[in-house]
């Protein structure tokens, strides 16, 4: 298992949640971020507003589980 870079797993999380938890080999996870990530999104523009902030929530957890798996991943 190679060590991953931090900045590079943070900033796809950034572009995109769940990127980077799929850069840090935690795929599963990622991919169900992604998902609901899009869900949030069609929601958010298509319904109510108030989605808004299940997308924030969504973004911020995928950050944060990101910095997570990446120090998992590299032993620290």
């Amino acid at each position: 298992m190679a060590n991953k870079n931090m900045i590079i797993a943070l900033i796809l999380s950034f572009i995109w949640s769940g990127l980077g938890l799929i850069y840090a080999e935690d795929t599963n996870r990622g991919i169900i971020l992604a998902v609901l990530a899009v869900i949030g999104y069609v929601l958010l523009y298509l319904v109510n507003q108030i989605f808004g902030m299940l997308v924030s929530i969504v973004w911020i957890y995928s950050l944060y589980a990101t910095y997570k798996q990446v120090k998992t991943v590299n032993g620290e």
